[in-house]
């Protein structure tokens, strides 16, 4: 995942508000967590509640994106993840469900930017994989694309198979203050989407993987199934 744009304008459609996110025309703190969402899990949740009070975020925007770079998705269309996401929070009035026609942390930016108060201070929360591609990525200029993407946001990285440990790069340093370790005390490590759909396609159970509600969709629409 790089953070590179693309040269079409993203849009971002709400397609559920958070009752108690940011206030219109107020400057806050929003996380948004980006994904493919094919299911959403309670990894995913986890996330979202370990950053709250610690980062001072007033909403969390979990973003599904239309074409998610580097993934091919299967078993779902964009309006049944929607909808799953939407069942996931029902419960969390400090989140959001949004849909981005792009998946780039830049472009999500330039999307979330038209819909958001101004002067919104945003943070990506990422897990330690990612994080470590975008900054160690070789760009066509890296210090103005480094420059470009912590002047126009923050990161909160998750220790997610491993320990999330800052590269050791010069052209980073300027941004150190910008970059966010998240050690979630949670075993969300063994859940993922791809657990999930891999449980499912060989008929089993998939208790304490991903909320009661989204089971039920998941079962009622027969997702992820061979059948």
């Amino acid at each position: 995942m790089t953070p590179a744009m693309t040269s079409e304008t993203p849009h971002l459609r709400i397609t559920h508000q958070a009752p108690h996110g940011l206030l219109p025309q107020r400057a806050g703190r929003l996380g948004i967590l980006g994904g493919s969402y094919n299911p959403i899990t309670l990894a995913h949740l986890a996330l979202t509640d370990a950053v709250m009070a610690p980062m001072g975020l007033q909403e969390v925007l979990l973003c599904l994106s239309e074409v998610p770079p580097h993934k091919s998705i299967f078993g779902t269309s964009l309006e049944q993840r929607l909808d799953m996401m939407q069942l996931a929070v029902a419960d969390r009035p400090y989140a959001s469900v949004g849909l981005c026609t792009h998946g780039l942390f830049m472009d999500i930016y330039r999307a979330v930017s038209q819909v958001y108060p101004p002067q919104t201070e945003v943070f990506f929360l990422t897990g330690r994989d990612a994080a470590e591609r975008i900054l160690t990525w070789s760009y066509d200029d890296t210090e103005a694309a480094l420059r470009d993407m912590f002047t126009a946001f923050q990161l909160i990285v998750f220790d997610r198979e491993g320990r999330f440990k800052m590269p050791d790069d010069p052209r980073l340093r300027p941004y150190h203050d910008r970059i966010h370790r998240c050690a979630v005390a949670l075993h969300a490590d063994p859940i993922s989407s791809t657990a999930v759909r891999d449980r499912l396609q060989h008929g089993c159970a998939i208790d304490g993987l991903v909320p009661t509600a989204v089971a039920t969709y998941i079962q009622t629409h027969g997702l992820y199934t061979n059948g």
